[in-house]
């Protein structure tokens, strides 16, 4: 059997935290696209978008720094530490862009009012509703999958596999359903749910790529089925018929799955606020004079306490869980094996 050369990952030391996280799913195969800075630019995003408060953030932060200090005087490896530091200023910066202060808008957002569109008394230019925040998650979702289908292509093209390039799911076909797709929902959403594009534009975005995806099966038996010894039996035409359906079926609904997986950015985004909005009301209901009890400020410091906890820890899961299984589905290719330096001290 062929040998792979080992893969060496060379990113700078800031990008560190973040190629941990790819060779903890697997090391890419030899010859493809280092995902790092991918990985480390959508998790942050995805992060922040997810727990946007500034002051929520700048406490991960601190905690990241001072798990940094501990871990660096117990000469231990600090990977982790830093990454939640990263989280926590990613989370400042969105919740500058949003107005939130520990849930509360002391300063004017730079974006939208979160807090606002939530509790349904804010939102500002295109940000007027939960909706809209909806739509926003599932664009940025879009863009992630489509930098997915680039690499993918990019990854194809290094290794002169033009067949699985242009008639694979993930390939040229794969990316111009997506995209038709993607402009057919706009279309209409934009008519108020009552309007599709024209029949004839719909056949050529849609229709063509997906009886293109037909000749996929039968050219690629007259590829290589022949040259492996298989000979053509009518039975066979049953069969490529079977497997053009499934994987028609497999990609617009899988697509579409791995479009809408990204509303749970906007979903733990809205769970943030509620629970903030929630221990808010809480600590009025225990103040009735409106000044602080002891009572309401001890709520309010549990609650913060809570969310920081629990909504930190799910969103640092979920943006993750968004690289590993949508990202990565697209183009990751886990077959590359680490090198590891031969040294006197090595155990192989």
């Amino acid at each position: 059997a062929e040998l792979s050369p080992p893969v060496e990952m060379r990113n700078p030391g800031i990008l560190k935290p973040f190629e941990g996280l790819v060779r903890n799913y697997a090391v890419p195969a030899y010859g493809s696209v280092d995902p790092t800075p991918f990985v480390a630019l959508a998790y942050l995003m995805m992060f922040g978008l997810m727990f946007g408060d500034a002051g929520h953030g700048l406490v991960v932060a601190l905690l990241g720094l001072g798990g940094i200090a501990l871990a660096r005087r117990k000469k231990k490896p600090d990977g982790l530490f830093r990454l939640v530091l990263y989280c926590g200023l990613s989370a400042v910066a969105a919740g500058v862009l949003f107005g939130s202060y520990f849930g509360l808008p002391l300063l004017p957002p730079l974006w939208f009012d979160y807090h606002g569109v939530v509790s349904g008394h804010g939102g500002a230019g295109g940000i007027r509703s939960i909706y809209d925040i909806l739509g926003i998650t599932i664009r940025f979702g879009m863009a992630v999958l489509g930098t997915g289908f680039v690499i993918n292509w990019v990854n194809l093209v290094r290794r002169r596999e033009w067949f699985t390039l242009l008639l694979d799911k993930g390939g040229i076909v794969g990316g111009w359903i997506y995209g038709a797709g993607a402009w057919a929902a706009f279309y209409f959403v934009a008519h108020d749910y009552k309007g599709l594009p024209p029949s004839s534009l719909l056949a050529l975005m849609l229709g063509l790529p997906t009886l293109a995806l037909a000749v996929k099966a039968p050219l690629e038996f007259a590829l290589h089925g022949r040259a492996n010894g298989k000979r053509f039996k009518p039975a066979m035409i049953m069969d490529f018929v079977m497997e053009w359906i499934v994987e028609t079926l497999e990609i617009y609904s899988g697509y579409l799955a791995n479009t809408l997986s990204f509303m749970r950015v906007a979903g733990l985004g809205i769970a943030h606020v509620s629970l903030m909005t929630a221990f808010f009301q809480i600590a009025r209901m225990l103040s009735p004079s409106g000044g602080p009890t002891v009572a309401s400020v001890a709520v309010l410091v549990f609650g913060n306490a809570l969310v920081i906890a629990l909504e930190g820890l799910s969103a640092g899961i979920q943006s993750l869980r968004l690289n590993y299984y949508e990202f990565f589905s697209r183009y990751f290719n886990g077959s590359g094996k680490a090198y590891k330096p031969i040294s006197l001290g090595s155990e192989d």
